[in-house]
């Protein structure tokens, strides 16, 4: 069996497979990253594996992390700790970012280019040598335009600003502050900078409630997620010579992936279908579990 876990800054996939591929059990947990400088973080995650382990119906007999935010000095000890979790040797584990778990769901490294947007955005592609070729990517604080993050962040501006310049209530308006739970802003203070990007990022469905019921400014923050996503697309495809595309991640809904498709050079791709970035673990995990000498 190998388990597969898709650590993500919006939440937490898991998923078991058999040798065969087949996925046994799946499930859930909070958000969670690779950015353990600080103590409370590093209880979080090992309370959250905990959770998990205790989930599962039967041991794995090789675990695939992929981790959002991945700092290379903490690799060492999860690796550790999911040794320890779940009785495993280092020979069997595989600590990663999520993009390469991602990425290995939908190709064989050197066959395509995949665009992810889920709380960020970046355009990878990862060689037959396992050189990173990427655009975007670089945080919510620097860019990372059209990912959940931005599209939630530019509606609440916008909805904000609409109220203190005294205007009519808009319907993006609406589910944006529906989403929050409060019109307040005391409150609304209180939990965007208490939860801080996650609880920015929750609020692109919301954005795109409102896009769906015409809403001009919602509509409007869609169409450019998609042509930021599709410039991305442009430059890493441009870089590798690979026509072969694919999408991953739920800021992809489909107004954005509509005004992605739109923004691509016509014929210059080949779209793959997406599925679930954390069944890349499968294809990783297979090799932990060939005999060693």
């Amino acid at each position: 069996m190998i388990l597969s876990i898709d650590m993500g800054a919006s939440g937490t996939k898991w998923a078991l497979y058999t040798g065969s591929g087949t996925a046994v059990a799946d499930g859930r947990l909070r958000p969670l990253t690779g950015h353990l400088s600080a103590p409370e973080a590093r209880r979080e995650m090992t309370a959250a594996l905990a959770e998990l382990r205790a989930a599962l119906p039967v041991e794995p007999c090789a675990v695939v992390a992929g981790v959002t935010g991945l700092q290379t000095e903490f690799r060492p000890g999860l690796q550790q700790e999911l040794g320890s979790l779940f009785r495993l040797p280092p020979e069997r584990l595989l600590v990663t970012d999520d993009l390469h778990l991602a990425y290995a769901a939908h190709f064989t490294p050197g066959a395509g280019t995949l665009v992810y947007a889920g709380t960020g955005a970046v355009a990878y592609h990862r060689t037959e040598g396992g050189e990173v070729v990427r655009a975007g990517g670089y945080g919510y604080l620097i860019d990372d335009l059209g990912g959940a993050f931005w599209q939630g962040q530019v509606g609440l501006r916008r909805v904000l600003r609409q109220r203190e310049a005294g205007q009519p209530e808009t319907r993006l308006a609406r589910h944006v502050f529906g989403a929050l739970g409060t019109r307040e802003w005391g409150e609304i203070r209180s939990l965007i900078y208490g939860e801080g990007r996650a609880a920015v990022a929750r609020l692109a469905p919301a954005v795109y409630e409102a896009a769906r019921q015409e809403d001009p400014d919602a509509l409007a923050i869609q169409r450019r997620a998609g042509q930021e996503l599709a410039r991305l697309a442009e430059v890493v495809l441009g870089r590798t010579g690979r026509n072969a595309l694919a999408t991953a991640g739920g800021a992809f809904n489909p107004l954005v992936r509509e005004a992605f498709h739109a923004g691509l050079a016509p014929g210059a791709v080949t779209v793959v279908p997406s599925v679930p970035p954390v069944s890349g673990g499968f294809t990783l995990g297979l090799p932990l579990l060939a005999p060693r000498p």
